[in-house]
């Protein structure tokens, strides 16, 4: 994969990674069991993060052992494989104390 290619990577995991942070930084997972598409919303979005992780090169990887490449991918397949057994809870944890962290690490890898 191209360096290009890293950044359209990189980029799309940043911007839906604060997608989610922005709809879902103040619900809890009560809101989101009353709340179904915002729920999906999230899901969908952290899948994408995901999806977009799955497609930054090795290289990358290396460079940036900051990001947790494989937790991030194995959340996307637990979404997408694990769909009638999600633990709301593990999103909200995403949403509210693991994408804080993430977003800021995937600007400066931007910035570079």
């Amino acid at each position: 994969m191209s360096q290009r290619d890293d950044r359209v990577a990189l980029r799309q995991m940043l911007d839906h990674a604060r997608r989610a942070r922005e709809a879902g930084a103040e619900k809890s997972e009560d809101e989101l069991r009353r709340d179904d598409l915002l729920a999906f919303a999230l899901l969908y979005l952290i899948q994408t993060v995901g999806e977009a992780a799955k497609r930054v090169s090795d290289a990358t990887r290396a460079r940036h052992p900051e990001v947790p490449w494989q937790q991030i991918s194995g959340m996307r397949n637990r979404i997408v494989h694990g769909y009638d057994d999600l633990d709301l809870a593990i999103v909200v944890d995403v949403v509210q104390k693991d994408l804080p962290e993430l977003i800021p690490a995937l600007e400066s890898i931007l910035a570079e």
